[in-house]
């Protein structure tokens, strides 16, 4: 029988990432494509298949493919794996599955994008040895994902794990996608760029106004971590508030799920690195149960981009052996 691999595919907001492993999840070969700029789900297709290629070419001659799993931004349907929708791409009503599956002649499985890097950082990260963890993602927005018990939980409807969505001020700011005061619309990248905008614009961000002006979509979190290293007070303080309420949200998910390790990552996380990650669990223990705050530890992210496709290719691995659609 000939050797086996599997390919954990990263669809990201700005980039596709394309990684082929062996059954041990080592990497045979990978390749990376620009997502913007494609207009149609035909034309993701073909890049998607196009990048795959690219990585299949690296991997040894002989080796057969067992299956695909597919990482994607955007919430998918527990039952179908159809994408309702792909925000960033403003796409609608994909099956990814279907056609993909039909190409290669392969099993082939989708999962949000947050969900699978929270089962990779759980399978290979700092949470391995945990059979309860929450992740909170924080970038643009927040993301979640939820292990029970050694498994991803999905919810009913494949909606689970949507952390940032939860409401922590009734009359606060609208958040992205509409909804007043949520952790989100608190915490998220979005939320402190929209804020340091002003301070930009009013001088107290001098570090801010002179990478990015008062662009928000300039404000990177590259720029963040630069203002704080240069003294910008006012934008210290404004981080400090953010893990404030991130902190809350990690209190809620202590109560609700009494886990064993909270995991942060996200690109605010790297860049910010153990000073915001020690703020978050400060203020976490600060609003929480002491006797269920003392049974979890706060952890780092640690394996970068590499946690999408991993954690994608491990739940694929999971399947094929079970041989059924992830629940």
């Amino acid at each position: 029988m000939a050797d086996q691999c599997l390919i954990g595919f990263d669809l990201g907001g700005t980039k596709m990432l394309a990684t082929v492993f062996n059954m041990g999840f080592e990497a045979l070969g990978s390749s990376k494509k620009k997502t913007r700029g494609i207009a149609s789900e035909s034309e993701l297709v073909s890049r998607i298949q196009e990048t795959m290629d690219e990585a299949l070419a690296q991997a040894p001659a002989g080796i057969e493919l067992a299956g695909i799993g597919i990482a994607v931004p955007g919430l998918v349907d527990a039952r179908t794996e159809k994408i309702p929708h792909l925000p960033n791409l403003n796409l609608r009503d994909l099956d990814l599955k279907e056609q993909l599956g039909s190409l290669y002649n392969v099993p082939v499985i989708v999962e949000n994008d947050v969900n699978a890097g929270v089962f990779g950082e759980y399978r290979f990260g700092p949470a391995r040895r945990a059979r309860h963890v929450i992740g909170l993602f924080v970038g643009t927005g927040i993301g979640g994902g939820i292990i029970l018990n050694g498994r991803l939980f999905r919810g009913a409807g494949g909606g689970a794990g949507e952390i940032g969505h939860i409401i922590l001020q009734t009359d606060g700011p609208i958040s992205p996608v509409g909804i007043a005061g949520t952790l989100e619309g608190l915490a998220g990248k979005t939320a402190l760029a929209k804020d340091m905008v002003m301070l930009a614009a009013t001088g107290y961000a001098p570090t801010v106004r002179a990478e990015a002006g008062t662009d928000i979509s300039q404000i990177k979190s590259s720029v963040i971590k630069k203002a704080i290293d240069a003294g910008d007070v006012a934008v210290e303080n404004l981080v400090t508030r953010s893990t404030g309420f991130l902190g809350a949200g990690m209190a809620a998910c202590v109560q609700i799920f009494n886990p064993e390790v909270i995991l942060l990552g996200g690109g605010i996380v790297e860049k910010l690195g153990k000073t915001y990650v020690a703020q978050a669990e400060a203020a976490m223990r600060a609003r929480c149960m002491k006797v269920l705050g003392d049974q979890v530890q706060v952890m780092q992210a640690t394996l970068g981009d590499d946690a999408v496709p991993l954690g994608i290719a491990a739940l694929l691995s999971e399947t094929l052996q079970e041989g059924v659609s992830p629940e």
